[in-house]
């Protein structure tokens, strides 16, 4: 959830094809429990877009879509992500982040 203007192109990426992934485990069922603090179920369609948008900007080929699928199954109450204690994370691991702060 941290603002795609401050990742790097290889974190950008990365986020976009764990998005995709987590699509496909939302439409199968599987079990998300493992992530919370990490994902934003409901937001993942805007998410998608702000990332698809940044990776546009940039000069990257985006010909993936995104459709939000039916999250009904899942209690999504306990989803949220810690947007500085991720951009905290991200720019202490990552030098490249770091640097466009």
């Amino acid at each position: 959830m941290v603002d795609p203007k401050l990742m790097c192109k290889q974190h950008l990426l990365g986020e976009h094809g764990e998005i995709h992934k987590h699509r496909h485990n939302f439409v199968k069922g599987h079990s998300i429990a493992g992530r919370k603090g990490q994902i934003e179920p409901a937001a993942m369609q805007e998410r998608h877009d702000e990332v698809a948008k940044e990776m546009l900007t940039r000069g990257m080929n985006h010909k993936s879509p995104y459709s939000q699928p039916d999250l009904n199954h899942y209690d999504l109450t306990e989803f949220t992500v810690d947007v500085e204690e991720a951009h905290k994370d991200l720019i202490d691991r990552c030098e490249k982040c770091k640097a466009l702060l």
